[in-house]
């Protein structure tokens, strides 16, 4: 979610006006930032209605927390934290987010290294890759969307959320890892 220096003094006016509670500027910034926000949140779930509702949470608590935000700090990982959060939330509550539809995402894991899709058609790996995403643990799956769908950094996916570095790289090694061996040995 990286923005050049004039998108940047763009989003730090229209982050100060809405800090001040100006309507126009809000609605600016969801215009902005809602569609590679939803791309990101629909990496949790499936459910297409879903996801648009953590979407509007995550935008509701943005509203409510601006006034009191860190004003000289991006903007964008400030949102995707409040959506992970959101998340979070659903999660603890044990409703269940799934992980299915990844139709036209062929670039979703890239991996240098020849690997099974070789053998297989590209078809068949997507829908192997969306089951073994959707088999992965809840924290892995995080990291997958926050780093390929998201296009944070290390450093952001750590302070989204609100994890050492080093546990983010090593979530993020253990999913790739997980996902090659299920799409090598079939066992998705």
């Amino acid at each position: 979610m990286s923005v050049s220096r004039g998108q940047e003094r763009d989003e730090a006016e229209l982050v100060r006006r809405a800090r001040i509670r100006d309507p126009e500027a809000f609605d600016r910034l969801v215009e902005v930032y809602t569609p590679r926000l939803y791309r990101i949140v629909r990496r949790f779930t499936s459910d297409r209605g879903e996801a648009e509702a953590i979407v509007q949470e995550t935008w509701l608590r943005a509203w409510r927390a601006l006034p009191q935000s860190i004003e000289d700090r991006p903007l964008a990982p400030w949102l995707v934290r409040i959506a992970v959060n959101v998340v979070r939330d659903i999660w603890r509550k044990k409703k269940p987010l799934d992980f299915t539809d990844v139709g036209g995402e062929e670039d979703f894991l890239q991996d240098e290294r020849p690997g099974p899709e070789e053998h297989l058609s590209q078809k068949e790996v997507l829908e192997k890759l969306v089951l073994g995403v959707e088999r992965l643990r809840p924290e892995y799956r995080m990291v997958i969307a926050l780093r390929y769908e998201g296009g944070l950094s290390y450093q952001e996916m750590a302070s989204v959320l609100n994890l050492p570095i080093n546990t983010v790289r090593t979530h993020l090694h253990r999913a790739k890892s997980t996902l090659r061996r299920w799409l090598e040995t079939d066992d998705v």
